[in-house]
């Protein structure tokens, strides 16, 4: 299965780049989602957890995400995608992978489940949510998916974590709300359909894993992500 075919099943495919976007420095992700993420900085506006995720100070962003873990069934999606970038930027770029998957499954349960009949248009909160959570798979995928396709055996088992949490969907009134769902009648169905995507995936990475592999070598992908090292985080922020 060439790699390109494969992008549906991971929602933004692994060496697929937005328009006009390049990646110059593997190791940074440079992306601008407004009005909730400029690498520039960073600037980061998110909520209460901005400032922390922000932080030049290692300890303090460390603090932060596990703040975020401890209401880890609360989190909303841009606060998900944006940790996942700055963990993978400080270094952190296996636990960004969880982070980033999560981020991504949360952004599609929001769109699928949004009504979108009453979310209104620019400036309205589902409206700009909704263009955001397709700006962030689109911008970021390529950094995290191009270093997380390196290892799929960790990326499987990653995928396989984030299906299990995803079975039970949470009250997404209360995650935003200023937005206007779907009946809840029609939630378990919606996130059905998603979740049984993951088991597409994971089909896929199990099955044609050497053609995988091929198809990074091809596209460049092997030799821009492949150096990238990853560190641990201590042991009282891992989830």
């Amino acid at each position: 299965m060439k790699l390109k075919l494969i992008a549906p099943l991971i929602f933004i495919g692994c060496a697929g780049l937005a328009v006009g976007q390049t990646i110059t420095d593997p190791a940074h992700i440079e992306v601008y989602v407004t009005p909730y993420y400029n690498s520039k900085g960073p600037a980061i506006d998110v909520g209460p957890f901005s400032s922390g995720l922000a932080a030049k100070n290692q300890s303090e962003f460390v603090a932060t995400i596990s703040k975020m873990k401890q209401l880890w069934d609360t989190l909303n999606f841009p606060e998900a995608y944006v940790s996942a970038i700055r963990l993978y930027d400080l270094g952190f770029r296996k636990e960004s992978i969880y982070w980033f998957y999560s981020a991504q499954y949360r952004g599609r349960l929001f769109a699928s489940l949004i009504d979108r009949d009453k979310m209104g248009g620019i400036g309205d909160p589902g409206f700009e949510l909704f263009q955001a959570q397709n700006a962030f798979q689109q911008l970021v995928g390529p950094y995290i998916n191009g270093y997380a396709f390196g290892d799929i055996d960790e990326l499987t088992l990653i995928i396989e974590r984030v299906q299990r949490e995803g079975k039970t969907v949470p009250d997404l009134t209360k995650i935003y709300p200023r937005v206007a769902f779907k009946p809840k009648s029609e939630w378990d169905a919606g996130n059905k359909g998603l979740n049984e995507g993951l088991t597409k995936l994971l089909m896929t990475l199990k099955n044609e894993k050497a053609s995988i592999k091929q198809q990074r070598i091809e596209h460049g992908m092997e030799a821009k992500f492949s150096k990238l090292q990853s560190k641990d985080l201590p042991k009282a922020s891992r989830q």
